[in-house]
């Protein structure tokens, strides 16, 4: 089945090649790795506080949502 990764910080990109992965779980772990990467190579991704890895299925439904949220709290 064929999943497109879709990353909202601010700015929404969309992914309008997709990737064909096995299953839902694997789509999952993959997302992960990507919202992980995304992170490692670019912290001020995160500048807005929020990043979000939305993953939609062959109908552009969306399966799931993977939340990076930075909070800063005084101490």
């Amino acid at each position: 089945m064929r999943y497109f990764f879709r990353v909202t910080n601010g700015v929404r990109e969309l992914d309008l090649a997709g990737t064909e992965l096995l299953d839902e779980d694997v789509a999952r772990r993959e997302a992960v790795r990507f919202a992980g990467e995304l992170l490692k190579d670019d912290p001020a991704l995160l500048d807005h506080g929020q990043l979000l890895v939305s993953v939609h299925n062959e109908d552009r439904s969306v399966e799931f949502v993977i939340t990076v949220r930075l909070e800063v709290k005084a101490i």
